[in-house]
């Protein structure tokens, strides 16, 4: 008697179509999961982000309840007379009376001298290196050392000198020390130059003078200087550029062509004008008051590490 039904010697396996339908829902899955994924890990990072701002503002609020005020953020460093100065912008200011220039705490008899020598007759308030516990010179170091303050602890700060962001040679253009130190963001658009590293950009700093009353658009330096914020504060370390870039510039800069071939000036608002629009605060009738007219302002660079774009993180709005 014939089998009614003979077994195949072929195994069950999917066709061809079945693969295809399989592997199309998988990339349409992982399509939507993507931007998703991406936008909480941006969400994360701004939380990040504001929380470091928290950070330094309460340190910020304590060293103005010592020193009867903020930081001073002007472009130039302390020396005197006026002539001498040199540049010292905001963010290395707040970088120091953060974390001090050495990264061992502010000194009370700081000026904000760029080279540290503001002690009793030129004495260095930041020896580097520092002396051998041997020497002669140790005790006084360590009376320095139990006069500073730290204001801002190293694992918040996210603290860089200037030549692990930048080389040296921009760094040199611009008129700044390779050693001049800076507090950085929590995003890793930039890699260290000493260790490969991701690492953020510095956090720019501006502080108010609430004897001012004005918040103008303009290019005209008398008008600038009636404003609460000078757009001045941090321009040169702005000019230095994208350390990832030898040739474009921020859109805050003050000259040159940006990442995306925009003409600073040109097809772009001035330099002051945008770094005054984004910080007008929009909720005063006269409209012409910045947001935290009486404290001071902190930025970041945001996701994209350049400033003046809208990814920047302020330390006002939500």
């Amino acid at each position: 008697m014939k089998r009614v039904c003979e077994k195949t010697k072929t195994k069950p396996a999917f066709t061809i179509i079945e693969l295809l339908t399989v592997m199309s829902i998988i990339v349409i899955l992982i399509g939507l999961l993507v931007p998703a994924l991406t936008r909480v890990k941006r969400y994360a990072r701004l939380v990040r982000q504001k929380a470091q701002f928290h950070s330094i503002g309460v340190a910020l609020d304590l060293f103005s309840s010592e020193y009867d005020g903020y930081p001073d953020s002007d472009q130039l460093d302390g020396r005197i007379p006026p002539e001498v100065r040199v540049p010292y912008c905001g963010a290395m200011k707040l970088a120091e009376a953060m974390v001090g220039q050495d990264f061992k705490g502010f000194h009370p008899d700081s000026r904000f001298r760029r080279d540290g020598l503001d002690g009793p007759g030129g004495a260095n308030l930041y020896p580097y290196p520092a002396p051998a516990p041997a020497s002669p010179q140790y005790p006084a170091y360590l009376e320095n050392l139990r006069a500073r303050h730290m204001y801002l602890q190293l694992e918040n700060a996210n603290a860089y000198t200037l030549d692990t962001i930048y080389a040296p040679a921009d760094i040199a253009a611009i008129g700044f020390e390779p050693n001049d130190v800076v507090l950085c963001d929590v995003y890793n658009r930039v890699k260290s130059k000493k260790t490969a590293k991701g690492i953020g950009m510095p956090i720019l700093y501006y502080r108010a003078d609430p004897a001012n009353i004005g918040h103008v658009i303009s290019t005209d330096d008398n008008v600038l200087e009636s404003n609460i914020y000078d757009v001045q504060d941090n321009q040169a370390l702005i000019n230095l550029g994208l350390p990832w870039s030898a040739a474009p510039v921020h859109p805050m800069a003050s000259d040159g062509t940006t990442s995306t071939g925009a003409v600073i000036g040109l097809t772009l608002p001035a330099w002051p004008g945008l770094f005054y629009e984004k910080t007008l605060n929009p909720k005063v009738p006269t409209n012409d008051r910045p947001y935290r007219a009486d404290s001071y302002l902190l930025l970041s660079a945001g996701f994209d590490g350049e400033y003046g774009t809208s990814d920047d993180i302020w330390n006002f709005g939500e």
